[in-house]
Protein backbone atom coordinates (compact mmCIF):
# COMPACT_ATOMS: atom_id res chain seq x y z
CA UNK A 1 0.00 0.00 0.00
CA UNK A 2 2.82 2.46 0.94
CA UNK A 3 4.76 1.59 -2.42
CA UNK A 4 1.27 2.69 -4.14
CA UNK A 5 0.85 6.05 -2.18
CA UNK A 6 4.67 6.82 -3.42
CA UNK A 7 3.99 5.78 -7.17
CA UNK A 8 0.99 8.27 -7.11
CA UNK A 9 2.77 10.90 -5.49
CA UNK A 10 5.58 10.58 -7.56
CA UNK A 11 3.31 10.83 -10.94
CA UNK A 12 1.36 13.89 -9.49
CA UNK A 13 5.16 15.56 -8.88
CA UNK A 14 5.93 14.27 -12.41
CA UNK A 15 2.51 16.08 -13.86
CA UNK A 16 3.53 19.29 -12.01
CA UNK A 17 7.03 19.75 -13.10
CA UNK A 18 6.55 18.37 -16.86
CA UNK A 19 3.98 21.74 -17.40
CA UNK A 20 6.83 23.80 -16.26
CA UNK A 21 9.65 22.38 -17.98
CA UNK A 22 7.62 23.12 -20.97
CA UNK A 23 7.68 26.74 -20.38
CA UNK A 24 10.81 27.26 -18.99
CA UNK A 25 12.73 25.55 -21.91
CA UNK A 26 16.11 27.27 -22.54
CA UNK A 27 16.18 30.40 -24.85
CA UNK A 28 19.25 29.01 -26.68
CA UNK A 29 16.60 25.28 -27.48
CA UNK A 30 13.84 27.18 -28.59
CA UNK A 31 16.09 29.15 -30.83
CA UNK A 32 17.62 26.17 -32.61
CA UNK A 33 14.45 24.62 -33.07
CA UNK A 34 13.29 27.35 -34.40
CA UNK A 35 16.25 27.83 -36.92
CA UNK A 36 15.98 24.20 -37.93
CA UNK A 37 11.97 24.84 -38.60
CA UNK A 38 13.01 27.53 -40.86
CA UNK A 39 15.43 25.85 -42.78
CA UNK A 40 13.24 23.57 -43.72
CA UNK A 41 10.62 25.58 -44.78
CA UNK A 42 8.21 25.02 -41.52
CA UNK A 43 7.48 28.79 -41.00
CA UNK A 44 4.26 28.50 -39.01
CA UNK A 45 6.36 26.05 -36.48
CA UNK A 46 9.57 28.33 -36.87
CA UNK A 47 7.38 31.41 -35.67
CA UNK A 48 5.69 29.81 -33.14
CA UNK A 49 8.89 29.07 -31.54
CA UNK A 50 10.77 32.59 -31.93
CA UNK A 51 7.44 33.75 -30.83
CA UNK A 52 7.98 32.24 -27.54
CA UNK A 53 10.97 33.71 -27.38
CA UNK A 54 9.81 37.13 -28.17
CA UNK A 55 6.81 36.69 -25.47
CA UNK A 56 9.69 36.05 -22.68
CA UNK A 57 12.14 38.82 -24.17
CA UNK A 58 10.63 41.45 -26.16
CA UNK A 59 14.26 43.03 -26.79
CA UNK A 60 15.44 39.73 -28.22
CA UNK A 61 16.42 41.17 -32.03
CA UNK A 62 17.65 37.82 -33.30
CA UNK A 63 14.64 36.39 -32.39
CA UNK A 64 12.42 39.03 -33.40
CA UNK A 65 14.15 39.13 -36.41
CA UNK A 66 13.78 35.49 -37.56
CA UNK A 67 9.71 35.55 -36.63
CA UNK A 68 9.33 38.21 -38.90
CA UNK A 69 11.11 36.69 -42.02
CA UNK A 70 8.91 33.47 -40.78
CA UNK A 71 5.90 35.38 -40.66
CA UNK A 72 7.17 37.05 -44.31
CA UNK A 73 7.35 33.82 -45.50
CA UNK A 74 3.67 32.74 -44.64
CA UNK A 75 2.30 36.42 -45.64
CA UNK A 76 1.47 37.70 -42.56
CA UNK A 77 2.77 41.39 -43.57
CA UNK A 78 1.26 43.17 -40.35
CA UNK A 79 2.80 40.84 -37.50
CA UNK A 80 6.09 40.60 -39.48
CA UNK A 81 6.51 43.77 -39.78
CA UNK A 82 5.82 44.78 -36.12
CA UNK A 83 8.34 42.21 -35.58
CA UNK A 84 10.49 44.00 -37.66
CA UNK A 85 10.44 47.24 -36.16
CA UNK A 86 11.15 45.80 -33.04
CA UNK A 87 14.33 44.13 -34.59
CA UNK A 88 15.43 47.28 -36.50
CA UNK A 89 14.78 49.40 -33.26
CA UNK A 90 17.37 47.43 -31.48
CA UNK A 91 19.83 46.91 -34.17
CA UNK A 92 19.34 49.80 -36.75
CA UNK A 93 22.61 49.59 -38.54
CA UNK A 94 21.97 45.50 -39.20
CA UNK A 95 20.82 45.14 -43.30
CA UNK A 96 19.62 42.50 -42.94
CA UNK A 97 16.89 43.31 -40.74
CA UNK A 98 16.38 46.82 -42.91
CA UNK A 99 16.24 44.76 -45.80
CA UNK A 100 13.57 42.75 -44.34
CA UNK A 101 11.61 45.78 -42.98
CA UNK A 102 11.92 47.55 -46.49
CA UNK A 103 9.86 44.39 -47.85
CA UNK A 104 7.17 44.72 -44.96
CA UNK A 105 6.56 47.83 -45.77
CA UNK A 106 6.18 47.39 -49.51
CA UNK A 107 3.84 44.36 -49.24
CA UNK A 108 1.66 46.43 -47.12
CA UNK A 109 1.55 49.21 -49.67
CA UNK A 110 2.47 51.58 -47.63
CA UNK A 111 4.77 53.35 -49.84
CA UNK A 112 5.68 56.91 -48.49
CA UNK A 113 7.16 55.72 -45.22
CA UNK A 114 9.39 52.72 -47.45
CA UNK A 115 10.75 55.96 -49.58
CA UNK A 116 11.38 58.13 -46.42
CA UNK A 117 13.00 54.65 -44.67
CA UNK A 118 15.33 54.02 -47.61
CA UNK A 119 16.30 57.53 -48.36
CA UNK A 120 16.73 58.53 -45.08
CA UNK A 121 19.14 55.04 -44.37
CA UNK A 122 21.20 55.43 -47.76
CA UNK A 123 21.66 59.31 -46.83
CA UNK A 124 22.86 58.42 -43.42
CA UNK A 125 25.06 55.25 -44.09
CA UNK A 126 25.95 56.48 -48.15
CA UNK A 127 26.50 52.89 -48.79
CA UNK A 128 26.18 52.52 -52.47
CA UNK A 129 24.24 49.06 -51.67
CA UNK A 130 21.43 51.13 -49.56
CA UNK A 131 21.12 53.39 -52.72
CA UNK A 132 20.75 50.58 -54.80
CA UNK A 133 17.95 49.33 -52.37
CA UNK A 134 16.17 52.50 -52.89
CA UNK A 135 16.56 52.23 -56.87
CA UNK A 136 15.05 49.04 -57.02
CA UNK A 137 11.94 50.08 -54.25
CA UNK A 138 11.21 53.21 -56.06
CA UNK A 139 11.34 51.19 -59.82
CA UNK A 140 9.48 48.68 -58.18
CA UNK A 141 6.63 51.39 -57.06
CA UNK A 142 6.57 52.80 -60.89
CA UNK A 143 9.09 55.74 -60.09
CA UNK A 144 11.91 55.58 -62.80
CA UNK A 145 13.16 59.05 -61.97
CA UNK A 146 13.49 58.92 -58.37
CA UNK A 147 15.26 54.97 -59.29
CA UNK A 148 18.06 56.28 -61.72
CA UNK A 149 19.16 59.42 -59.27
CA UNK A 150 19.67 56.68 -56.64
CA UNK A 151 21.19 54.79 -59.35
CA UNK A 152 23.96 57.60 -59.87
CA UNK A 153 24.27 58.60 -56.33
CA UNK A 154 25.25 55.19 -55.64
CA UNK A 155 27.66 55.29 -58.71
CA UNK A 156 29.35 58.49 -57.07
CA UNK A 157 29.56 56.79 -53.69
CA UNK A 158 30.71 53.25 -54.94
CA UNK A 159 33.54 55.37 -56.56
CA UNK A 160 34.47 52.25 -59.31
CA UNK A 161 34.84 50.25 -56.64
CA UNK A 162 32.97 47.36 -57.75
CA UNK A 163 30.15 46.65 -60.78
CA UNK A 164 27.40 46.37 -59.00
CA UNK A 165 25.64 49.66 -59.73
CA UNK A 166 26.84 49.53 -62.98
CA UNK A 167 24.99 46.42 -63.95
CA UNK A 168 22.14 48.15 -62.34
CA UNK A 169 22.25 50.86 -63.71
CA UNK A 170 22.12 48.87 -67.44
CA UNK A 171 19.22 47.22 -66.20
CA UNK A 172 17.03 50.45 -65.31
CA UNK A 173 18.22 51.93 -68.36
CA UNK A 174 17.69 48.64 -70.49
CA UNK A 175 14.14 48.73 -68.96
CA UNK A 176 13.50 52.31 -70.11
CA UNK A 177 14.25 51.54 -73.59
CA UNK A 178 17.89 53.12 -73.46
CA UNK A 179 19.91 50.90 -75.13
CA UNK A 180 23.09 52.94 -75.71
CA UNK A 181 23.56 53.82 -72.08
CA UNK A 182 22.84 50.56 -70.90
CA UNK A 183 25.75 49.85 -72.83
CA UNK A 184 27.70 52.40 -71.58
CA UNK A 185 27.11 51.43 -68.17
CA UNK A 186 27.85 48.02 -68.51
CA UNK A 187 31.25 48.87 -70.91
CA UNK A 188 32.19 50.80 -67.71
CA UNK A 189 31.33 47.77 -65.59
CA UNK A 190 34.04 45.64 -67.61
CA UNK A 191 36.34 48.04 -67.16
CA UNK A 192 36.24 47.93 -63.64
CA UNK A 193 36.02 44.06 -63.44
CA UNK A 194 36.48 42.02 -67.41
CA UNK A 195 36.29 38.68 -65.38
CA UNK A 196 32.98 39.67 -64.11
CA UNK A 197 30.75 36.58 -65.87
CA UNK A 198 27.57 38.50 -65.21
CA UNK A 199 28.95 41.73 -66.97
CA UNK A 200 30.32 39.21 -69.95
CA UNK A 201 27.12 37.55 -70.85
CA UNK A 202 24.51 41.18 -70.92
CA UNK A 203 27.22 42.76 -72.87
CA UNK A 204 27.37 39.88 -75.45
CA UNK A 205 23.10 39.65 -74.89
CA UNK A 206 22.86 43.17 -76.30
CA UNK A 207 25.60 42.27 -79.25
CA UNK A 208 28.92 43.64 -77.84
CA UNK A 209 32.37 41.71 -77.79
CA UNK A 210 33.91 41.81 -74.61
CA UNK A 211 37.44 42.51 -75.01
CA UNK A 212 40.42 45.03 -73.81
CA UNK A 213 38.57 47.96 -76.23
CA UNK A 214 35.70 47.92 -74.92
CA UNK A 215 36.39 48.97 -71.63
CA UNK A 216 35.85 52.68 -70.35
CA UNK A 217 36.37 54.64 -67.20
CA UNK A 218 34.09 54.78 -64.03
CA UNK A 219 31.60 57.91 -63.63
CA UNK A 220 28.72 59.02 -64.05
Amino acid sequence: MMHIRMLAVVLLLGAMVMPGCAIHRPVESMRESGDRYFARGEYARAADEYQQITDRYPGDWRAQFWLGQSLLEMDEVSRARRALEVAHSQRPGHSDIADALAEAMFRQGDERQLYEFLNERAQSTQNPTAYLRLAYYTMEMGDPDSARMAIDTAIAVDDGRSVEPYLDAAMLAEQLGDIDLAIRRLRQAYGINPYDVRVRTRLQELGEVPGPTIALPPGR
